[in-house]
């Protein structure tokens, strides 16, 4: 492994041995002069991969070495509150948009998320994340940074932890979430109770409903007689289920399959039944 660029004492950029640029973690990195073959890479804490077709390098050379600096630290923040591991392509990303947040900031620019809702609601805590991390870009930075920025960031958690989805298409998927939520908060007349176990079921099974829709998969009409006998038996939750696939074809073109609206029906009746009225 080829150290290639010091970002800071403790992150350099990186060649793997297939030649790829990598940013690696780890004390003194960046102390020894550069370049250098690393022969000891037990030191390594933590490797992070460039996206494909990111000049790495062009990338980092704008961003000043106390924003590489507070990324790592937010991001180790944000690793230890999710309690897992995270795409490892995020500390670009997110050091690219700390690098813009804080520009946009000296310049008193503000900045609101349209999907602020969403993800203060669906993504507890990696809003959580990203209101930490204003407080430490403002302590390291000593910057009056605003908590507007904290949505953005937050989103950035949310995408690294959905496989390789670019940011486009998780902010596509919260945005249809929040649209489905609505659907049946109004149906039903009902605010979610957004602490329990059976919104937070449905909030996942809604998010892999989406990327399936996204990925163009379905789940097989293996239940089509059950479906059958759900809709009868829970005919309000059925009708809901409908307004739902009206509007996903009317807006996406999507369809749904038998066994896709069964389980609706049935995540749909156990957060409704334990729900309040409005």
């Amino acid at each position: 492994m080829k150290v290639i660029k010091k970002l800071n004492n403790n992150v350099v950029l990186a060649l793997n041995r297939s030649n790829e640029d990598i940013i690696i973690v780890g004390k003194g990195l960046g102390f020894k002069k550069i370049p250098y073959e690393l022969e000891d890479e037990s030191i390594i804490e933590k490797i992070y991969v460039i996206p494909k077709n990111t000049k790495a390098e062009e990338v980092l050379a704008s961003i000043p070495t106390e924003i590489i600096e507070v990324t790592e630290k937010i991001i180790s923040y944000g690793s230890n509150i999710l309690n897992k591991e995270l795409n490892s392509s995020i500390f670009l990303a997110l050091c690219d948009h700390i690098n813009f947040a804080v520009k946009r900031s000296k310049e008193g620019i503000v900045v609101k998320s349209p999907l602020y809702w969403e993800i203060k609601h669906l993504y507890q805590n990696e809003y959580k994340i990203g209101l930490e991390a204003i407080k430490i870009i403002n302590k390291e930075l000593k910057l009056e940074l605003s908590s507007e920025e904290a949505p953005f960031i937050a989103l950035h958690f949310v995408n690294s932890q959905i496989g390789d989805n670019d940011m486009m298409e998780t902010t596509k998927i919260t945005s249809i979430t929040g649209e489905i939520l609505n659907i049946v908060k109004y149906h039903f007349k009902i605010n979610f109770n957004e602490e329990s176990f059976n919104f937070t079921r449905f909030i996942t099974h809604i998010r892999y409903f989406i990327l399936r829709q996204l990925n163009k998969e379905h789940l097989e009409n293996d239940n089509e007689f059950m479906y059958d006998i759900m809709k009868k038996k829970y005919n309000e939750e059925h009708k809901c289920v409908k307004k739902i696939e009206e509007y996903l074809y009317k807006n996406y073109g999507w369809t749904c399959s038998a066994d896709e609206k069964l389980y609706l029906i049935m995540h749909i009746q156990r957060v409704k039944s334990r729900e309040y009225s409005i």
